[in-house]
């Protein structure tokens, strides 16, 4: 089985990743976590992956290799969105980037989201739910992957994630583009695990206090369209 965790940037497939991870570790699974940091890589690692074998595959944008390879069984696909807004305040802040390019890049992201959409079997999943629904979340991915969890074992998980998000090297992430792509893969298994895994403290609302004045007022005329249909507050 493949998890095809991705979506728009900065949106949780960090904290997605920690949770498959944990999932499959609560059954005794060994299974391989890569993240694709190019397209290049992405379209590699699609290229050589093993359906019979299990993996967690993050990344953001789409290919038409990714598309082609959702529509296999074995694929699990996962996709993760974030107000418009909150991405592109997130995005300056974790990479210094301009607020143009920020809201060119975001721009581009969510134009991928009709593709990944219609991919069969997806789960989508807000980011604000990380916070606000997180056992839910858990539970419902889970049983994505055929995993029935306890929910007790449902709620160690989302306490897990939690107190990760609680300490200060994870709250330190924030600075150091917690989302941003880690440097290489890792393979999990019962004997071996990832020791650098860093996971955004989960914020919504961030563009309220964090853009100026004119550049909130661009953001909410620019994505008006997205949080309208989204049912963002203005």
């Amino acid at each position: 089985m493949i998890i095809f965790n991705f979506g728009i940037p900065n949106s949780g497939t960090d904290w997605s990743q920690e949770v498959f991870k944990k999932i499959w570790e609560s059954q005794n699974l060994s299974f391989q976590s890569e993240e694709a940091h190019t397209l290049e890589e992405l379209n590699q690692i699609i290229g050589t992956m093993n359906v019979n074998e299990r993996m967690i595959l993050r990344f953001h944008l789409l290919t038409e290799e990714a598309i082609e390879a959702a529509q296999q069984d074995a694929v699990r696909p996962f996709y993760h969105y974030r107000d418009p807004r909150d991405v592109v305040c997130t995005e300056m802040q974790n990479s210094d980037t301009p607020f143009a390019t920020a809201v060119d890049q975001t721009v581009a992201a969510y134009q991928e989201i009709h593709h990944a959409l219609c991919l069969p079997g997806i789960m989508v999943i807000p980011y604000e739910h990380l916070a606000d629904n997180a056992e839910g979340l858990i539970y419902q991915m889970a049983t994505k992957l055929g995993v029935l969890l306890k929910l007790d074992a449902v709620s160690a998980i989302a306490d897990e994630m939690r107190a990760m998000q609680a300490e200060p090297q994870y709250a330190a992430a924030t600075s150091t583009g917690g989302d941003a792509f880690a440097s290489q893969s890792v393979r999990i298994d019962g004997e071996h695990s990832e020791e650098s895994s860093f996971v955004q403290p989960l914020m919504v609302g961030k563009w309220r206090n964090q853009l100026t004045q004119s550049e909130k007022s661009m953001v909410t005329r620019f994505f008006k369209p997205l949080v309208d249909q989204f049912g963002y507050d203005t």
